[in-house]
């Protein structure tokens, strides 16, 4: 499984996982469903959340905005889970966008991935 592109900014860790980790894991699937669900779940998204990437994108925004020091957002998937590599691919491009704004606004955001074992 190839999981990140080979130029990201994502940490990708081995390691066990703290308590605060957001698993991008569901029904042993890494997929676009699962992604956005666990990121509405987990940031509170509201009611109107139109589940998709772009939608996510604007609300983790807000989120963004709120952030006075320097944070670190926390995921996982299970080492055993079928992942869908393009869903992924956005979901990394989400983060790396969200960094980017971070940055600009002075804000250290730094995104860590997990990889549990099932």
């Amino acid at each position: 499984m190839n999981l990140l592109s080979i130029n990201s900014r994502i940490t990708l860790l081995g390691a066990v996982a703290p308590a605060d980790v957001i698993s991008l894991t569901a029904n042993s699937s890494v997929n676009r469903e699962s992604i956005l669900n666990s990121l509405q779940t987990s940031f509170q998204f509201p009611d109107y959340f139109g589940g998709n990437f772009d939608a996510a994108y604007d609300l983790l925004l807000d989120q963004v905005d709120t952030l006075k020091q320097a944070t670190v957002w926390r995921f996982s998937i299970d080492s055993k889970a079928a992942v869908d590599e393009q869903a992924l691919a956005c979901w990394q491009q989400l983060m790396e966008d969200l960094i980017d704004y971070a940055s600009v606004k002075g804000i250290e955001l730094d995104v860590e991935l997990y990889i549990k074992s099932c």
